[in-house]
């Protein structure tokens, strides 16, 4: 079975990376169009974002994944990203474990069925400042269900990159069970034990480029 495979994470992490490839929003004009000058619009750098979610394997050790394609915009009408309107795409064929048979399994109708549901989608509705950190609430859609979740994130400030871009990075999670999504696959052993737990800790290291 391929989730008896032990990989290492960090390597995978790193081919990541590499692999990227850099997505703008088909949408992004008329985004850009629509929006006044007072607001400031970015969109996320796929190639120094990483969004990685972790299950328990045996209820014991975490299994990893990622997503390598993704993208998305964001517009902040404040410095501290409060009232933030945040779009976010992520494609389900780009997942990456590390294990071609457990990714293949993974893509599979047992989990994403990729071919059915390239996407997954999170619309924010609420972005608010939270003490040092910012509560985001929004619209999650995988497979044909949409559910509430909320994201606690860590602004972690803007900086220009050695090409004079402005960037600014977060680091972002929450925790979801993954039956609410009709995620239901498992195996179970020794009359109560299960192969991988329900609860899925969802983690992104997210870079916004600021486009204007």
């Amino acid at each position: 079975m391929p989730w008896d495979i032990f990989e290492n994470d960090l390597d995978a992490a790193d081919t990541i990376e590499m692999e990227t490839v850099l997505l703008i929003s088909p949408n992004l004009e008329g985004i850009m169009e629509a929006t006044k000058k007072a607001s400031t619009i970015w969109a996320i750098d796929p190639v120094h974002t990483k969004i990685r979610f972790d299950a328990k394997y045996l209820l014991l050790t975490a299994v990893s994944g990622w997503f390598r394609e993704i993208e998305g915009t964001v517009i902040s009408k404040s410095g501290d990203f409060s009232d933030s309107e945040i779009r976010l795409t992520i494609y389900t064929h780009s997942l990456f474990t590390g294990i071609d048979e457990r990714d293949i399994h993974l893509r599979s109708s047992d989990f994403f069925d990729a071919k059915k549901y390239p996407t997954i989608t999170f619309n924010s509705t609420n972005v608010l400042v939270e003490g040092d950190d910012l509560k985001i609430t929004g619209l999650l859609a995988i497979k044909d269900i949409t559910q509430e979740i909320v994201f606690t994130a860590k602004y972690l400030g803007i900086v220009s990159d050695p090409m004079g871009n402005n960037k600014a990075c977060f680091e972002m999670d929450t925790i979801f069970d993954r039956k609410d999504f009709n995620i239901t696959w498992n195996q179970f052993f020794d009359k109560n034990g299960i192969l991988i737990s329900d609860q899925v800790k969802l983690h992104a290291d997210i870079q916004l480029l600021k486009l204007a």
